[in-house]
């Protein structure tokens, strides 16, 4: 501050009794507020003062230009830069919480959100409309700032709840009727409702990485599918979480709840900036169940303490909400006003579901209903919390899902699509934000994504985002503080961090660079599947889906996708968009964090000269199910000649969970030994019930014969393996050939669904047993049972006989090796279907694998057992000789004159 403007001040504060810090403005209320200026009250009259630079851009000049370049640097001599002697830290990561100096926190741009001196009180003088900002101090002798002041500007709290697949419609405030959501409606009531909010993914690990570091979880190398309790990967310790980035900047941190981003050391939440944790790493559903059999079940955490063994889904929505109320308590005691971060991941409403003895039944909506109600109950005890302890006011609280559950369910719920689907109703959820200075009772039909939330919430926090790095999302404060009703260009936008999304790659090729400008291409949001492909491209209301053939949308008049329109302009655009986010992915996405796992019973490994020796060709397309895409992936040994036998690869996970991607390694090894091998993805339970994994997994036979010739395999030898669910699917491959009930349709009818031979490895075949019986019937356990077939086995008895491979044995079925582990339920030995086999003269077999339980395939040596045995199992029934000795080799796979036979 000036000499003259110093002493200006200082009179001001011995005339006037009380001082108070104005916005003064001329003209239109509705001029915005980034040309307001303050002002000191004095007597009537306004002592204008010189408007501050903006926190961690001082000694930056922002250029004016659209592209989104900075100006030069300028000397550093704003009022900013004479107080801390220059331009601050532009790295954000220093220990230390930064302050605002009380003369810069009248801008309102990045002051708003600073707690406990802000009102939105508007003021009229004679000419002038004024607004009450921040009030900087009231004193009866005068005032004028200084470094004490600078310290009390305090920070917002940040509390970020995260529930576990809610689907769009499914709370009162988006239109529910089945249930009572009244504590959730009301925090809509008090902020800001998003009509058009989208996760980053349609399944939990993806969108997860995606919520917490700003990017699409390509970037970070976090795509596909989930991270199991075996997995090597997670999210890569260089990543700078929303967590780190509160951290850094002098915040508590916790997360409370489902982590789900590895389970290794380097990628606890703890080491990717929580002070404290307390929940599961992992899911409950059966693929954590089986892994953590042996150590009494799925652990309760709190701060790698064992709380709870096994966790119980019933108790879990209290139990967090009891754990984050007492942190807040503690925090609130302890740490004298330090601003907190919660980060507090429901693991509800994630089957299996859990819901409290309270809760059952209450909803008229069956166990999903229950779980929302106590969901509802407990974020209003979290809000009381927030109430009680005098925060409430100084707390910004999002309440948000991780992907979509399933479509509408009546006329005015139009939206289609469930949760791992790109569809609508896959991925987009409901998102409710107040907090400090956002506007009540508004709603927003603006186009926000998850990763939005990582720039947004640091400015609220005045915290700028480093510059280290790419980040995707949009500062969307603007929006949220009422200030626009559209997310501002980035190139324009005053916000404190809305130019971050001006570090993202711009190198558009002369094809695209006319119909795609970059405002357009920045906020555009794009969609990933599953498996982490790009599905589709949504801009303003248009909606392009890319596979299986590009289709474009007008999402405001048709959310459910119906109605393909044509706009070739926009469809031109869209596209454009497309290839430039592949090329820029391509170029710029970074990698996941990996781990090396090499205790005996860690995992099963190839040699590396092994998987080099052999053809890939990944994602091929084996057959469309309406919108949806199911892909393979081949290995071919490089040294086999002449047409192969070929073996399906079915992964497990209960019906319900897994990807192909999980049997790679024992398609890889088969394929070593003379195979060509394809491990499939398929519709899991969730998506579509029984029959259609079946259905899938025929359409995958019929797919490789009827392109044999392109993938050297001889179309008379083709066998099935799985483990687990994936053996259930190989044995009921073997036992439904050319079964009509079972065949499904993809267009290949003319090529056979019959398979020459199975290994079916930890299976059930008899689905009408009595264990079955109790199994799928018990409230815990049976859950993925009554998800794959339609209810319990009393309930659904005639589709458990249209699943049992028992029940569908007869003379012609091929033989069957059954692979299992000591340890593993004896019901996986299947007595009576061997026994009965052997009535009809089909040859089987047993395999024990001495100490081994359910997952067995986990370990090396009973990996390399279970290897050895199927393949000799295969060549008895190829009749196939110990190495290939055939004289030809086949065509390549990558040959031009070959091409892969896909019904239209």
């Amino acid at each position: 501050m000036q000499a003259a403007e110093r002493a200006a001040l200082s009179n001001a504060a011995r005339l006037a009794p009380t001082c108070v810090a104005l916005w003064a403005k001329n003209g239109s209320p509705s001029q915005p507020i980034s040309q307001w200026r303050p002002s000191i009250l004095v007597g009537g009259d306004f002592l204008s003062l010189p408007l501050p630079a903006r926190p961690g851009r001082a000694g930056h000049a922002r250029g004016d230009g659209d592209d989104g370049k900075e100006g030069e640097p300028h000397d550093g001599s704003s009022m900013w830069g004479q107080r801390f002697g220059g331009a601050p830290d532009r790295g954000g990561r220093a220990a230390a919480k930064r302050r605002l100096d009380a003369s810069a926190a009248m801008d309102r741009r990045w002051a708003i959100p600073y707690r406990r001196r802000m009102t939105r009180t508007l003021f009229t003088h004679p000419g002038q409309a004024l607004r009450l900002g921040i009030v900087m101090g009231l004193v009866a002798g005068g005032w004028a700032p200084n470094a004490s002041d600078a310290d009390a500007a305090e920070q917002p709290n940040v509390v970020l709840i995260l529930v576990d697949d809610q689907g769009y419609y499914d709370l009162g405030c988006y239109g529910a009727t089945e249930v009572r959501t009244p504590r959730i409606d009301a925090l809509a009531g008090q902020g800001l409702r998003l009509t058009d909010y989208y996760a980053a993914a349609p399944i939990c690990s993806p969108s997860r990485a995606g919520l917490l570091t700003g990017c699409y979880p390509r970037r970070v190398g976090n795509a596909t599918w989930v991270h199991r309790p075996d997995s090597p990967s997670g999210l890569h310790p260089d990543e700078r979480t929303l967590a780190e980035l509160f951290h850094e900047n002098g915040y508590a941190t916790a997360c409370v709840g489902k982590w789900h981003l590895g389970f290794h050391e380097p990628f606890l939440p703890r080491n990717q900036g929580f002070d404290h944790y307390y929940g599961l790493l992992h899911n409950l559903d059966r693929y954590e169940a089986v892994h953590f059999e042996e150590a009494g079940g799925v652990p309760l955490l709190r701060n790698g303490e064992v709380v709870a063994r096994p966790a119980d889904p019933a108790t879990l929505t209290r139990l967090y909400t009891d754990e984050a109320i007492d942190w807040i308590e503690r925090r609130t005691a302890e740490r004298d006003g330090q601003p907190f971060f919660l980060y507090l991941p429901h693991t509800m409403l994630h089957n299996p579901l859990g819901v409290g003895e309270a809760f059952r039944g209450r909803s008229g909506w069956g166990e999903y209903g229950d779980a929302i109600e106590e969901l509802d109950h407990h974020t209003g005890r979290l809000l009381d919390a927030l109430d009680r302890l005098g925060i409430a006011d100084e707390t910004v609280v999002v309440f948000t899902s991780d992907n979509g559950r399933g479509p509408g369910r009546t006329p005015e719920q139009p939206i289609r699509g469930r949760k791992l689907s790109t569809l609508e109703g896959g991925i987009r959820v409901p998102a409710i934000v107040r907090g400090p200075g956002v506007p009540a009772g508004r709603t927003s039909d603006a186009v926000i994504h998850a990763m939005d939330w990582y720039p947004t919430l640091a400015t609220l926090a005045g915290i700028e985002v480093p510059a280290d790095r790419v980040i995707d999302g949009r500062d969307v404060s603007p929006l949220l503080l009422g200030e626009s009703d559209a997310v501002p260009a980035a190139a324009a936008s005053e916000a404190l961090n809305g130019r971050v999304p001006l570090r993202r790659r711009w190198e558009p090729s002369a094809e695209w660079a006319a119909d795609v400008p970059r405002n357009q291409y920045l906020d555009a949001f794009f969609y990933h599947g599953s498996q982490g492909a790009l599905a589709a491209v949504r801009w303003r209301d248009w909606k392009l889906t890319l596979h299986p053939a590009p289709q474009l949308f007008n999402l405001r008049t048709d959310p459910g996708e119906t109605e393909p329109v044509r706009d070739g302009e926009v469809l031109r655009k869209l596209r454009g968009m497309a290839v430039l986010f592949q090329e820029e992915m391509r170029l710029d996405a970074r990698p996941a964090g990996r781990v090396e796992v090499r205790p005996a019973d860690a995992g099963a490994r190839l040699p590396r000269s092994l998987t080099d020796d052999l053809h890939v060709e990944r994602d091929v397309t084996y057959v469309r199910r309406g919108d949806r895409t199911l892909e393979m992936d081949l290995f071919r040994p490089k040294d086999a000649w002449g047409a192969r036998p070929a073996i399906v690869c079915v992964h497990g996970g209960g019906w319900a969970n897994g990807s192909r991607a999980n049997h790679a390694p024992l398609a890889q090894a088969l394929a070593a030994r003379g195979y060509v091998t394809a491990t499939i993805s398929y519709r899991l339970s969730g998506e579509a019930p029984f029959p259609a994994a079946i259905h899938d997994c025929k359409a995958a036979v019929r797919f490789l014969r009827a392109n044999a010739g392109r993938y050297g395999i001889d179309p008379d030898r083709i066998g099935a393996i799985g483990l687990s669910a994936g053996g259930h699917l190989a044995a009921l491959l073997a036992t439904s050939g050319e079964d009509g009930e079972l065949a499904g349709a993809d267009g290949l009818a003319g090529h056979s669904d019959a398979i020459q031979v199975a290994v079916a490895m930890g299976a059930q075949t008899d689905l009408l047993s009595e264990r079955v019986a109790a199994v799928s019937a018990d409230e815990k356990r049976g859950g993925i049972w009554r998800q794959f077939l339609g209810g319990s086995q009393a309930e659904a008895r005639g589709r458990y006989r249209l699943a049992s491979p028992l029940e569908r044995l007869d003379a012609d079925d091929p033989p069957v090796l059954f692979i299992t582990g000591e340890r593993d339920d004896p019901s996986t030995r299947a007595d009576r279907f061997r026994a009965r086999a052997a009535e009809l003269g089909i040859e089987t077999d047993l395999v024990v694998l001495d100490g081994a339980p359910h997952p067995f395939l986990g370990r090396q040596g009973w990996f390399d057992e279970a290897v050895d045995a199927a393949d000799q199992f295969f060549r008895r029934a190829f009749d196939e000789p110990d190495g290939p000795t055939e004289a030809t080799r086949p065509r390549s796979p990558h040959s031009p004159s070959s091409s892969a036979e896909l019904p239209e």
